[in-house]
């Protein structure tokens, strides 16, 4: 645990031990309630974050607190949809052709991030149809919460640039926020594992060797990090934490370590990602599909 702390301006803490990661995500005094206390620095760093993962005066499903009713149904009920559709795409059906495609000789300066939109927002959506401009607007979206580039970011909000971008997304899904993320964040780690994907296959020995479900197993990806604050003070591993402490959970390195897997999706914790059956049995579908031809 690293802590960044400067007396009355910033107490922040970077988290990417594993084993710490679980303890603190499932400690009751860590939340996603984000009031407005704490240092000036910690209040910036949420309050950026919270307007760019918004919309309509609502805050995505991934900013909501443990306690929120409503979170935790459409948590659940997501799960359910996604989890019923696992199996069907696990066997790689026609529509993952083009994903299946790129990674077998695709454009790799293309990329596949609109193919991914178009495969995430018809989960939601039957008439979502992704383009450019809806890819781009999801590279905003995921760019602003966390960039360093503090004047850039500065002049996209002026510009309005990040308030485009949602508005376009949440438009393209009937203001539904749980698609909102999928097509506007989510998406991006689906990115990152087919480009990985990709490697592998292009290793002859790889590609001959590896069963769907190993190539899935190496291609999942957790994002960067999440946020979490302490409603009360306490301790982790003899380090003191204040009310208001912002903890930075370092999934994404995290994650990539053996005893770190089960991050990735946050599984066994109450932010478990609704889509942590789904999204293997898609990459599975993929890697199937691929190694086909």
């Amino acid at each position: 645990m690293k802590r960044q702390t400067i007396p009355g301006l910033m107490d922040v803490l970077e988290v990417d031990d594993p084993s710490e990661i679980k303890a603190l995500a499932s400690d009751p005094r860590l939340d996603r309630r984000f009031d407005a206390g704490g240092c000036p620095i910690n209040r910036f760093l949420l309050k950026r974050s919270l307007m760019v993962l918004s919309f309509g005066g609502r805050r995505l499903p991934t900013m909501m607190p443990r306690d929120d009713a409503q979170r935790a149904k459409g948590q659940k009920e997501l799960w359910t949809a996604l989890s019923e559709k696992a199996s069907a795409i696990q066997a790689g059906p026609d529509e993952l052709e083009s994903l299946a495609n790129w990674v077998r000789d695709g454009d790799s300066d293309a990329g596949p991030g609109i193919m991914v939109q178009q495969l995430l927002g018809q989960l939601f959506s039957s008439d979502f149809v992704a383009t450019p401009e809806s890819w781009a607007a999801a590279l905003t979206l995921v760019a602003a919460p966390r960039s360093k580039n503090l004047p850039k970011m500065l002049w996209w909000f002026v510009i309005g640039k990040v308030r485009r971008a949602k508005r376009l997304l949440a438009g393209m899904v009937n203001d539904d926020l749980s698609a909102m993320n999928a097509i506007g964040i989510a998406a991006h780690n689906i990115v990152k594992s087919l480009r990985h994907m990709r490697v592998l296959y292009a290793d002859l020995g790889l590609r001959s060797s590896l069963t769907a479900q190993t190539a899935a197993e190496q291609c999942l990806f957790a994002p960067v990090s999440l946020y979490r604050q302490a409603t009360a003070a306490g301790q982790l591993n003899g380090c003191q934490f204040s009310r208001d402490s912002l903890f930075v959970l370092a999934i994404g390195e995290a994650s990539q370590r053996a005893e770190g897997r089960s991050l990735v999706f946050m599984d066994d914790i109450w932010s478990q990602c609704p889509a942590n059956l789904w999204v293997p049995a898609m990459l599975q579908g993929v890697w199937r599909r691929a190694v086909r031809c």
